[in-house]
């Protein structure tokens, strides 16, 4: 099957709509509470989600668009970007995995929206390496992550890899970091602006960032911990090996190799802000850690690479089986 993703042709990035739906499909039998979830969104993830509460079908197909196209800004970002000497749909593809790998991640929610507006907030921050005048990408990046932290306020803790990622790419200064910062602000001005202007203003500054609250360890079901141990393998294998990952490429390659580690880094760490919603919060580290681990892949043998994905695919569909027919 990864055959399928070693081509440089971009138009492949398609695909990832039918791998995605492929992984959705045992969820139409059933999937679990991803419990904590609402908790955690801010008000346009609430306000969004719950505009779609009750459509089933649309909340989980939604989520198969949603992913697909995280999976295919991120194969831009890397061919665009030269995170890899080699351009394969790999990075999009790992993203898609990742997110399967844990069956309370198939229903519609906030982090779906938070996670496509963070890889554009990334895509934007990758533009600024050598321009002179680099206020429109930083001012979008600022805004691409200050819309994500307006549907999961948890994703205001990036706000720190988005400005070691300014100082890795240009010179450091106040005035690139205010412009990355006005971005975000505009956002959250825009955004309770239509909240008063609609009459929905009373106590949203407090209710957006009430999920921010040291996390608080529930129980996790059976079925989500194969998932959760293929993870934790998998982000084992990417601190060990990024060495190997980054070795060969350009400046401009390992910088922003760089920026995504980061993003992973501080993903990990907001998980201690995460509320009671541990699990569901686990999303924040979907898309940086997909896209390293594809990067890992290219650089596998064809065959071992083919194995290990036969393993992530089966821990990705097996509990979602075993659930709907044999549990």
């Amino acid at each position: 099957m990864l055959s399928l993703f070693r081509t440089n042709q971009a138009s492949a990035g398609l695909l990832l709509f039918f791998y995605a739906l492929l992984l959705q499909l045992p969820a139409f039998f059933g999937t679990p509470d991803a419990a904590g979830a609402e908790v955690i969104s801010g008000t346009a993830g609430r306000t969004v989600v719950g505009w779609l509460e009750g459509k089933r079908w649309l909340s989980l197909l939604l989520p198969v668009l949603l992913v697909t196209m995280q999976g295919i800004v991120a194969n831009m970002l890397v061919t665009r970007y030269r995170l890899s000497r080699k351009v394969t749909q790999f990075p999009g593809l790992f993203i898609v995995l990742c997110w399967g790998l844990i069956p309370a991640f198939r229903e519609l929610q906030s982090f779906h929206f938070a996670n496509l507006f963070l890889m554009l907030g990334l895509l934007s921050l990758a533009s600024v390496y050598k321009k002179e005048e680099a206020a429109v990408p930083l001012f979008n990046a600022g805004a691409w992550l200050g819309l994500a932290s307006l549907f999961v306020p948890l994703y205001l803790c990036l706000l720190p890899a988005l400005i070691i990622g300014v100082g890795t790419l240009r010179r450091p200064d106040l005035r690139s970091i205010m412009q990355l910062l006005v971005g975000g602000g505009l956002m959250y001005f825009l955004g309770f602006t239509i909240a008063y202007i609609f009459g929905n203003w009373e106590g949203v500054p407090a209710r957006n960032f009430s999920g921010l609250r040291f996390v608080e360890f529930t129980g996790i079901e059976a079925s989500s911990l194969p998932g959760l141990i293929a993870l934790g393998v998998l982000l084992l294998v990417v601190m060990g090996s990024y060495g190997n990952i980054v070795r060969l490429l350009n400046i401009e390659g390992k910088k922003n190799s760089g920026i995504i580690a980061w993003v992973l880094f501080f993903g990990a760490l907001s998980l201690l802000l995460s509320s009671v919603g541990l699990l569901p919060a686990l999303q924040v580290l979907v898309c940086p850690l997909g896209l390293l681990v594809g990067l890992r892949f290219i650089l596998l043998p064809s065959g071992r690479a083919e194995f290990f994905h036969l393993i992530l695919f089966v821990l990705a569909v097996g509990p979602l089986l075993w659930r709907a027919f044999g549990g």
